[in-house]
């Protein structure tokens, strides 16, 4: 029930959902003050949530700093690529990155790099079909990681589950393992918390950031741009699953 109402719910949380419902309401109500009031509306939120200067500065407070892998203090045990990342496509065979695909590009990086010995993969799937962890794994064997050095776990479908099933694998196979947490920028707050909240001692490793470190000219930060509606969906959803996950005691 948590797991439909989590993604329910989030479908309310979106800035775009709050345009198309002002809109909906402006079309449908009689008198011409609250018809005036949800289009005022709808006109705020659109001009607030497209500026790239906005949430540029919101993520910056959200988003820890990147790490340079060369500065990494010593080598990993293991690294935790938590799932979210890919799906796997059985009409054409294949594995299809998303936009928070750069998890798993560092976790190849990190091993290559002689910075983590194993990468653990969580992460569930739809059911009758391939998981992400078991499609992602079979996709690193074919780019030349050895299986031995790949772990994975197949039944979570949330970041508490990632971390409290990878908990089980880590203590399982190597309890005083140093482990080190991959996953999207974004989403380091709530991992860290869930990997508290499972008693899994970890460091975190932040993958595709959002945030805009580049100079701009003062143009561009002003400039709205639609597809910042959709950085924003995922940041708000940080927030909204950071209570959640409160409320359910996951953190």
């Amino acid at each position: 029930m948590f797991f439909f109402l989590s993604k329910t719910i989030g479908l309310l949380t979106k800035p775009f959902s709050w345009l198309v419902i002002l809109m909906i309401l402006a079309v449908f109500l009689r008198k011409p003050k609250w018809k005036r009031i949800c289009l005022i509306t709808s006109l705020l939120v659109l001009l607030v949530f497209s500026n790239p200067w906005f949430l540029n500065f919101s993520l910056s407070k959200w988003e820890p700093k990147p790490i340079d892998i060369d500065q990494l203090d010593g080598i990993y045990d293991i690294g935790i690529v938590l799932g979210g990342f890919a799906r796997y496509l059985p009409e054409y065979q294949k594995t299809q990155l998303n936009d928070a695909g750069d998890r798993i590009w560092q976790a190849i990086y990190l091993y290559k790099k002689g910075k983590i010995k194993k990468i653990l993969i969580s992460g569930g799937g739809i059911k009758d079909t391939k998981s992400e962890a078991e499609a992602t794994r079979e996709s690193l064997i074919l780019f030349g990681i050895p299986d031995s050095v790949i772990l994975f776990e197949t039944a979570s479908r949330n970041t508490f589950e990632n971390l409290n099933n990878s908990a089980e694998i880590i203590r399982s196979v190597q309890p005083d393992a140093r482990c080190l947490v991959i996953t999207s920028a974004i989403h380091i707050p709530r991992a860290m918390g869930c990997a508290k909240k499972v008693g899994l001692p970890v460091d975190a490793f932040p993958a595709e950031h959002l945030t805009r470190h580049d100079k701009r000219i003062w143009a561009e930060w002003i400039t709205p741009r639609p597809e910042i509606l959709k950085d924003w969906d995922r940041l708000i959803n940080e927030w909204v699953g950071i209570l959640a996950y409160k409320i359910r005691g996951y953190l």
